[in-house]
């Protein structure tokens, strides 16, 4: 009889902490039997409308799971919205321990108005994300993400806005700025195995505007993830081709490229491809990170 289903579904609750909510139902009656009917067939347990001690423990762990993957589940801010990113280190813009620019460092624009076209990858010549905030912050300048040392995604501008991190305002209105934390130099590695992050790759004679790079510092592996993470979200989001320029066989190309700099190409790039006065990020194998995107999106 209904009755005694509902009375045992009452006792049961009170017993095992469970509440009608969980089942999609608002009281003990017929409807919350009959979604415990459904979750149990579903599931492929005995359907008799009770939340017996199996039942309890399946949809407890159904519950749980459903938590994990929340607290797991991250976003970015793009146009005033919620965007999900694969990254379990993100800190937006409704974060209270954000890095959250003031408007008096980049322009506002209205949702869907700026063009965007480019991401432009910074480093940021810092020894983390909150000194390059701070640095930003009293230049009066902007970036809208900063990647820190531990991979920890810094959102500081809406997308929809135009920050201000690449010069020329043709660059900035149509880009969004990407820096990644790094102090570049050698001498700053002992700064970083002292912090606990442990040393940094050390990288030479890296080519730019036809010459070499002598010696500087890389980039940790956990930074390129949350690097491609933010990338293939920012692409997808604002149908942004995941390319930067390259040579005829493939390989990046070193030097400022003509259609970056008139404002033309579609893709990502790097700083230096805008002017000669820049190298960043040079010492990021950009063609191989977005093959790497390319392919894990196959």
């Amino acid at each position: 009889m209904a009755w005694l289903t509902n009375r045992y579904n009452k006792r049961s609750s009170r017993k095992l902490g469970w509440s009608p909510e969980w089942f999609g139902a608002s009281g003990f009656d017929d409807d919350l039997a009959h979604k415990i009917g459904n979750f149990q067939q579903q599931h492929d347990l005995e359907v008799d409308g009770k939340c017996g001690p199996t039942t309890y423990r399946r949809i407890m762990a159904d519950r749980e799971l459903e938590e994990t993957d929340n607290r797991w589940r991250k976003y970015i801010i793009c146009d005033g919205q919620e965007t999900e990113i694969k990254w379990h280190r993100v800190v937006n813009l409704n974060d209270s321990k954000g890095l959250i620019l003031p408007r008096s460092n980049y322009r506002r624009y209205r949702e869907g108005k700026r063009p965007i076209k480019n991401i432009v990858t910074h480093f940021d010549v810092c020894l983390s994300a909150a000194s390059c905030f701070r640095v930003l912050d009293k230049k009066g300048i902007s970036s809208h993400f900063v990647i820190d040392n531990d991979g920890t995604i810094f959102q500081m501008v809406d997308p929809q806005h135009e920050a201000w991190h690449a010069g020329k305002r043709l660059w900035n209105k149509r880009a969004i700025g990407v820096d990644i934390s790094n102090a570049i130099y050698l001498k700053y590695q002992r700064w970083y195995e002292a912090k606990g992050f442990g040393k940094r790759p050390v990288l030479r004679d890296v080519p730019v505007h036809g010459t070499t790079v002598k010696d500087c510092l890389g980039f940790y592996p956990v930074q390129i993830q949350a690097y491609k993470a933010l990338i293939k979200t920012l692409c997808d989001r604002y149908d942004i081709p995941v390319e930067c320029p390259t040579n005829v066989d493939g390989t990046l190309f070193r030097a400022v490229y003509d259609p970056a700099v008139k404002g033309t190409y579609r893709g990502v790039v790097n700083h230096f491809h805008l002017t000669r006065g820049k190298w960043d990020t040079a010492n990021l194998e950009m063609d191989k990170v977005l093959e790497e995107i390319r392919n894990s999106s196959n």
